[in-house]
């Protein structure tokens, strides 16, 4: 069995191969997912019934209870999360549980074989969420999978899962992110995401959007024929009593949502009341308003983590400690790049009465504020084994990535999550 170490390097020289020999300016080439796909042996336009799951922020809790419901629902599921909890190893599951590390390891090296067939990528390179996918597919096809539920890396055209024959989207909510890649406005990017759904494609659900987003959702389903369904609060009233309130709550309703509209175009019989708590029982997923206890008896600490990357993540994460405990949290750390909602982070922060440290990662490629952008304390992940005893309750809150490593330090178990 490779120890974490070896792990690292296989997946440096096989997912991350192509990415980390990129030249600089270089960006991906749409064209060597479908060549890998086929050097595999496998067609991404006839996949299993797959659910793709695009947007700004939520898109991990659509994905894993749309899969909770599915698995409910009696099939066999194949899941890629786009980045994994806490390892890449974590991006692909089956029936919510990751592939053991003998098994996973096997897999990179086949799929690495099977790029290495392909011409050069002089064109440009395939970066590792594509890698991932590709892999995700003919793992699942192996595994006898009945359906997929499949998160995209960043956007949704753009992404190698736009090449994926899809029965349905997913969009989770929408807001400017990545201009340098998808477009300078919410309609543009808005009209990436939602692209990731093409003729053939059965139906689009999504969340309330601004007016422009919704525009644009709307013009693509009528231009592609597929039915939209926007999920509101009202839409989310049937899985109240399964997925809880909150922001969180409405990502959750709107996966099984959209897991619903999965089983009704593929002909399946639709879940029960019973089935549908049930789902939202099977779902541990760290990260996301998540409580972890960790020191001896005598010095208890409770950290939350949660990946909210907007202003009113961040005030629903305070609401929910407070709720919980009591009290706002006497320590807050922070990790979220420039890209997302600084500003709304920034005003909150500002009037929290207890300690706030922003947190900046090496090793990840993140538009972190520069100092004078965020005044206060700054840290970096060495000191995060100090900080998360720091206080009786600690708040960790930003990107998926900051999460991860959180969950990592904590050593939380994120084998399975169904």
């Amino acid at each position: 069995m490779p120890a974490a170490a070896d792990l690292d390097a296989l997946e440096s020289r096989t997912a991350f191969r192509e990415w980390n020999a990129r030249s600089p300016g270089q960006r991906a080439d749409a064209r060597r997912f479908g060549m890998l796909c086929a050097a595999l042996g496998i067609n991404p336009e006839h996949p299993a019934p797959t659910l793709g799951v695009v947007g700004s922020k939520g898109k991990g809790t659509t994905v894993a209870y749309a899969s909770a419901l599915l698995v409910e629902a009696g099939l066999r599921v194949g899941t890629v999360f786009s980045p994994g909890l806490v390892t890449n190893r974590d991006r692909l599951r089956v029936d919510g549980t990751v592939l053991p590390i003998d098994e996973y390891a096997a897999l990179l090296d086949r799929v690495d074989a099977a790029l290495r067939t392909l011409p050069p990528p002089t064109e440009g390179y395939l970066g590792p969420s594509g890698f991932f996918l590709a892999a995700g597919l003919a793992h699942f096809a192996d595994a006898g999978c009945e359906a997929l539920v499949l998160e995209a890396g960043i956007g949704g055209r753009r992404d190698d899962l736009g090449r994926v024959g899809l029965t349905g989207l997913a969009m989770a909510e929408v807001f400017l992110e990545h201009t340098d890649l998808l477009g300078g406005t919410i309609a543009v990017i808005a009209g990436d995401k939602v692209g990731a759904a093409r003729p053939g494609a059965r139906f689009i659900t999504h969340l309330a959007q601004s007016e422009e987003a919704e525009a644009v959702i709307r013009k693509h389903a009528e231009a592609i024929g597929a039915e939209r369904i926007r999920v509101d609060a009202g839409a989310r009233a049937p899985y109240a009593d399964a997925v809880g309130s909150g922001l969180g709550g409405m990502n959750a309703a709107h996966g099984m949502l959209a897991a619903r509209r999965l089983l009704a175009a593929t002909g399946r019989t639709d879940v029960t009341t019973d089935q549908l708590r049930a789902a939202g029982g099977r779902v541990s997923y760290p990260g996301r308003l998540s409580r972890h206890e960790v020191g001896d008896s005598g010095a208890r600490v409770i950290v939350f983590v949660d990946s909210a990357i907007s202003r009113d993540g961040f005030e629903n994460a305070l609401a929910h400690v407070e709720r919980e405990t009591g009290a706002p949290p006497p320590l807050t750390l922070v990790s979220v790049p420039r890209t997302k909602d600084l500003t709304g982070f920034r005003a909150v922060a500002a009037r929290l009465p207890g300690r706030v440290v922003f947190v900046a990662l090496e090793r990840v490629h993140l538009h972190y504020p520069e100092r004078s952008e965020w005044h206060g304390e700054w840290a970096t992940a060495a000191d995060l084994t100090a900080l998360l005893r720091a206080a009786p309750v600690v708040l960790a809150i930003g990107t998926a990535s900051f999460s991860a490593e959180v969950l990592r330090q904590l050593g939380v178990d994120t084998d399975r999550v169904l």
